[in-house]
């Protein structure tokens, strides 16, 4: 973010005041209005603490009475008031943060809550927790790892104008996974979607009737559960148990995973003699293949075999 606003040909106080009229609109809301509403804001010496002073100008202009503590001024309890604007450290901030008292009124954190680290999102001291932050332009490692979720509310996330299209690191959501769902044709059927799913032992069979039914509400059309060595599965009544060897079980599916969009291998699973030896037989039957748990474990001290 450092990079991406050196590059924003705006110049810093147009930057600044687009990001302070998001946080007072954020501090309206909360507030429930203006006129008669106090308001609290420990302000830095970085451009966060500029948002911060500007938003409680803003503010102002609409009737609020908004008192401003620079961080090296801050009394030991902060006056009565309504909400506290907490913009004394960004995603930058190093070393600890010990925060006066609050009384407590509610938090609105400016980018990130003072003293959580901008990248891990670990506390570091006592830091507010705030009902709300605003951040700027992109989500902020340290808001959505580490402690960074506990304290930092609800988080909003405020378009500036800054071009982060050279960000490397993205967030999933719902959205994108929906995205990879291939669309289904009218004259598919259950094989065209189909779902092996090898996973438990005797006595561990839960984790693969878990993985089993998930696939069935993922959306695959035929599901087929296999415990090695168990002789009759009791798969979720949505799946088709197949009983499969406990030793060697690998030729089995090896002989039919071509029928299968996705084989699943690993939860529960014994990871005894000839485990490594079936799994590398699934995975090269050419099939897609999800590994996890034991299947993962086995190949620790070698995953390039993979």
């Amino acid at each position: 973010m450092a990079a991406v606003d050196a590059a924003a040909p705006e110049p810093v106080e147009v930057l600044i005041s687009r990001a302070a009229g998001a946080v007072a609109a954020e501090a309206r809301a909360m507030m429930g209005g203006t006129y008669g509403r106090r308001i609290v804001v420990l302000a830095g010496r970085g451009n966060n603490g500029n948002d911060g002073r500007v938003a409680a100008e803003i503010l102002s202009r609409s009737g609020v009475r908004a008192t401003v503590f620079d961080v090296g001024e801050v009394p030991d309890e902060l006056p009565q008031c309504d909400l506290v604007l907490d913009a004394a450290f960004g995603t930058g901030f190093r070393g600890t943060w010990e925060p006066p008292a609050l009384g407590g009124a509610p938090v609105l954190a400016v980018d990130i809550p003072s003293g959580i680290s901008g990248l891990t999102g670990q506390a570091c001291g006592s830091p507010w927790r705030a009902v709300r932050t605003v951040t700027f332009a992109a989500l902020k490692p340290g808001l959505l790892q580490g402690d960074g979720p506990d304290f930092a509310g609800e988080v909003v996330l405020a378009d500036i104008g800054l071009d982060t299209s050279s960000a490397r690191v993205h967030l999933v959501e719902d959205a994108d996974v929906a995205a990879w769902v291939p669309a289904r044709r009218r004259d598919d059927h259950k094989w065209r979607h189909a779902v092996w799913v090898v996973a438990g032992s005797p006595g561990m069979e839960g984790a693969g009737w878990l993985c089993a039914h998930s696939a069935g509400r993922g959306g695959a059309g035929y599901v087929r559960a296999s415990s090695p060595g168990v002789e009759r599965p009791d798969a979720p009544r949505e799946a088709v148990g197949f009983a499969v060897p406990e030793t060697g079980w690998g030729d089995s599916v090896l002989r039919d995973a071509s029928r299968f969009g996705a084989v699943v291998c690993g939860p529960g699973l014994d990871r005894g003699t000839g485990l490594r030896e079936d799994l590398e037989s699934v995975v090269a039957a050419g099939a897609p293949v999800v590994l996890d748990a034991d299947a993962l474990t086995v190949f620790s001290d070698d995953p390039d075999a993979l």
